[in-house]
Parts: C-alpha cells; structure tokens; sequence
C-alpha cells in the first residue's frame, strides 16, 4: 500500500513543470494580422499553431476576414463603404527555416459569404481555395513581417497580402 501511494505520488508533475508545459505549449501558437490593399480592401485576422513535419516547418492559421468594397452606387457618403464579402479560411503554409523565415508556400482552404443586393438582400456562399507563396523577414522583436500571394477559385482569383505575425 505504501508503495503504491509513494508511486503515484512520484507520477504526478508539480505546479511549476504544468506551468512550464503550458508555456511551451502557448510558444507555438501566433497571431496574424493582414491586409490586403491591391485590388479590394481585404482585410484578416488569424491564430496560428506551427508544428516540425520531417522536412518542413508547418504553421496552421485560421483566419476571419472581411472585405471592404466602395458602392459607387451609394448616394449617402456614410453608406459608401460596406463589407459585402465575410469568410473564414484555414491557411496551411510550410517553411523550410527553422525559425519561419525565408520562402514559403501555402495553400488556402475556406469560404466567402457575399451579400448581393439585387432582387432582394441575400448572402451566397462561394468556396476560397487558393494556392500561394510568399517571403516571411524575422524581426528583431521575434515577429514577423510577410509578402505573400496566391491564387485559385475564390471571388478575386488572386490577390497579395501584407501580415504581421506576432
């Protein structure tokens, strides 16, 4: 019965080795930031997880976006401006750096939401798979700047974004 309860006892991790657990598991994940300002303001947040593949560094971002589209048909300049397009996407990008830096590629997997306003207000799903690749330059403060583009079948068929990865 004693060494029953002394083993047990030995098993289980203090406070302090959960809390470092935890630390190390909260490093691997990131946020991101973008924008999108070439064709339509298309603008993103996102929580990234990065995992070690056998060759490549691996980061999973899923991202929330909107975009920002002028209505030239809009009389009232307050109404100018409207988001017409919301969507969600997981962007799956691939690093052969160690430390996220250099070129990477990555892939697009999500949907759009459009609202028309024809016949009637209604918002229409469409898909948002693209395929891109882009440059990531480490900052001193450990963030990341990051060029990137891609293409594929979505509502613009490609488009370049700006992001900030902290």
């Amino acid at each position: 019965m004693i060494f029953v309860s002394v083993s047990i006892s030995a098993e289980e991790s203090t406070l302090q080795e959960k809390i470092e657990v935890a630390k190390k598991n909260w490093e691997n994940f990131k946020f991101e930031f973008y924008i999108s300002p070439v064709v339509i303001a298309d603008v993103g947040i996102g929580i990234s997880q990065r995992s070690k593949l056998k060759k490549f560094y691996h980061e999973g971002t899923f991202i929330l976006h909107a975009d920002l589209i002028p209505s030239i048909f809009e009389k009232d300049i307050k109404e100018f401006y409207k988001i017409y397009i919301w969507g969600g996407k997981y962007k799956s990008a691939y690093f052969k750096n160690a430390d996220y830096s250099g070129f990477n590629w990555f892939f697009n997997v999500g949907f759009q939401l459009i609202f028309i306003n024809i016949y009637g207000s209604a918002w229409i799903p469409f898909p948002d798979l693209a395929l891109g690749c882009g440059y990531s330059w480490k900052l001193n403060n450990g963030h990341y700047f990051r060029l990137s583009a891609d293409a594929g079948l979505k509502i613009l068929i490609s488009n370049i974004y700006l992001s900030y990865v902290w």
